[in-house]
């Protein structure tokens, strides 16, 4: 296994914006499952998912989480200064309806960042966040300037009415984060690796204009055989860590692999209250953590593992001082 590192950068702020829309999975599940749907609730952990507004789409959660976070990291009178020292815009996203123009072309419009930065788009579902956050701290190291790293899917509408694979557990949310260079003091590296089975990626797939697919058994043993193995190698290789946050894909999978792993008392747990939302599920996991939880710098390993098939894991240091929040978008009803 390799393990990369990468030195000279921090985090600064986390934010996610979430649907204001809660749906009960145990009323919404009735119509699928009858009076088996609380079984089914007790069977993955999800007890609400958080669904969008008609129309919604993932850069416009995105962008608030994003508008959230800069102004809790800015002030007005410096916020020129802030928005100018971006060097790059990485928008994470399956599901972004409009595909050209690029999201984080979009984004740098809608946000007033500056028109030099890098802008990228990547679509790898599950495992995006942690791969998307190797790059931007890369380009945060190597340039000296802040990068934006966006990640967000509107799922609710991929979701084929009846399937019985995807709607317990698929829901919607955006998150913003803000990876920046650390020019001193001394700072603990970061240290990523990467996974992909390409051969078995039909056990997820969306394909233009459709729905969903998702061959439950087919992920699940990919988690608890290639997975699990490659977790196991990325912990024995890198440095002691207090958190776990996974991907969220359902709170007993998760819980299984933690418990596998043997890092069930340092798992974090957000799925049950917000329900998957896929990649993107990391970054706000991480966002809703306790003020109790982030009274001093914590060391966080991160896994993202489902489409491709791939997993990706990241340990890094999230510390005191950084911003962290949760904000909503649209209606309740």
């Amino acid at each position: 296994m390799e393990v990369q590192e990468i030195s000279s950068v921090r985090l600064e702020g986390v934010y996610a914006s979430l649907p204001a829309k809660a749906v009960d999975n145990a009323f919404s599940l009735r119509e699928i499952y009858s009076d088996k749907a609380e079984s089914i609730v007790k069977a993955t952990g999800i007890e609400k998912r958080r669904i969008a507004d008609e129309g919604v789409q993932p850069l416009d959660l995105c962008v608030s989480a994003a508008e959230a976070l800069f102004s809790r990291l800015a002030p007005e009178d410096k916020k020129a200064d802030f928005l100018n020292s971006f060097g790059a815009v990485i928008f994470v996203s399956f599901t972004e309806r409009l595909k050209m123009p690029a999201a984080s072309c979009r984004a740098q419009s809608r946000l007033s960042l500056p028109s030099d930065v890098l802008t990228l788009d990547l679509s790898l579902a599950c495992s995006g966040w942690c791969s998307a956050l190797s790059v931007a701290s890369r380009i945060a190291a190597g340039t000296g300037k802040r990068v934006l790293l966006l990640d967000g899917d509107v799922q609710s509408p991929r979701v084929r009415k009846g399937d019985k694979a995807t709607t317990p557990v698929l829901a919607d949310g955006g998150t913003a984060c803000v990876i920046a260079p650390q020019f001193s003091g001394e700072t603990k590296p970061w240290e990523f690796s990467f996974l992909s089975v390409g051969d078995k990626g039909e056990s997820l797939s969306l394909s233009e204009g459709g729905y969903i697919e998702m061959d439950g058994f087919g992920v699940y043993k990919f988690v608890a055989t290639d997975v699990v193995s490659f977790l196991q190698k990325f912990i024995a290789s890198v440095s002691p860590f207090d958190v776990f946050v996974p991907h969220q894909a359902n709170v007993y999978m998760i819980r299984q692999l933690a418990k596998t792993l043997g890092v069930e008392e340092k798992l974090k747990v957000s799925a049950d209250s917000i329900g998957n939302i896929s990649s993107a599920s990391i970054p706000a996991t991480i966002a809703l953590l306790s003020p109790q939880e982030r009274e001093r710098d914590i060391t966080i390993l991160s896994s993202g593992f489902g489409g491709g098939l791939s997993a990706s894991a990241a340990l890094f240091v999230l510390d005191r001082n950084a911003v962290t929040g949760v904000c909503e978008y649209g209606s309740r009803e």
